[in-house]
């Protein structure tokens, strides 16, 4: 047990250390990238695939909580993002959450990679367009902005993520500014991965033969060793990108995330 728990915290390590770096490099969410990077540590330590996407999407999502908070509010302070529009689209953002990781609690690990690899798939493909969509100057019908923001919610948190990409490129469509986009959409996400950690800690209290120290699908060692080694380097992946072009940047995060499908989708039939 005792080696266990030592692989399992150097994995974990590694895991936050190359999540930063990546996340800091091409300026994106953690939890796209923690999710896989959880998902391969837990599967090298040998752990049933019945619970181990489970457990990944659960613990990406507690780690992010934190670090989205932060995120907001650093927004919130330089002027970036719409208080009006966030009380308004916070719950059913939040309702696609819980939705979301009761739904995922039912679901096989295989269907839950199938949905992250296809949704990831999407998104690299739609970074290869110059230029976003425009539908109009200001949102729909409040139902269809329900609807539309509690499927992303529900999404999200069946991915392991904050959500943050998908409202981003909703808010734009309707004419916000990019910036006051981002930072209403870092908000929601926090709407998202709060409510999402509580329904994987419900979901998973009554599995078994989990990882030493889980509370229900959320690895306490992985939140503990991640978000300091994230925090750590996210600045050098920073200071990296802001040495390459950026297009060549949009790209590569492009190419990375499809390769980040290819990745996941070989997992499910090997």
């Amino acid at each position: 047990m005792n080696y266990e728990i030592i692989y399992l915290i150097l994995l974990m390590l590694v895991s936050g250390a190359f999540a930063g770096f990546v996340a800091g490099l091409f300026g994106i969410g953690g939890g796209i990238i923690l999710m896989p990077a959880l998902m391969y540590g837990f599967d090298q330590l040998g752990y049933s695939r019945m619970f181990t996407t489970h457990l990944s999407i659960g613990t990406s999502l507690a780690i992010i909580a934190p670090t989205t908070a932060y995120t907001a509010w650093a927004y919130y302070k330089h002027g970036s993002g719409d208080i009006n529009t966030l009380s308004r689209l916070a719950i059913p953002a939040a309702c696609g959450s819980l939705f979301g990781s009761w739904l995922a609690g039912g679901l096989s690990g295989n269907v839950l990679r199938v949905i992250f690899a296809v949704l990831i798939m999407l998104i690299a493909l739609n970074l290869f367009k110059k230029n976003h969509f425009v539908f109009g100057s200001k949102l729909p019908a409040s139902y269809i902005t329900w609807s539309v923001i509690g499927l992303i919610g529900m999404f999200s948190a069946m991915m392991g993520i904050s959500g943050g990409l998908f409202f981003t490129a909703f808010l734009v469509a309707y004419g916000f500014s990019l910036l006051n986009a981002i930072g209403t959409s870092v908000a929601l996400g926090l709407t998202v991965s709060l409510p999402g950690t509580i329904g994987y800690i419900l979901s998973g209290l009554g599995s078994t033969n989990l990882p030493p120290f889980s509370f229900g699908y959320i690895s306490l060692v992985g939140f503990v060793c991640i978000i300091p080694m994230t925090l750590f380097m996210v600045p050098k992946g920073a200071k990296l990108a802001h040495n390459l072009d950026k297009l060549m940047l949009k790209r590569l995060l492009a190419v990375f995330m499809i390769l980040m499908s290819l990745r996941v989708f070989y997992t499910i039939y090997s």
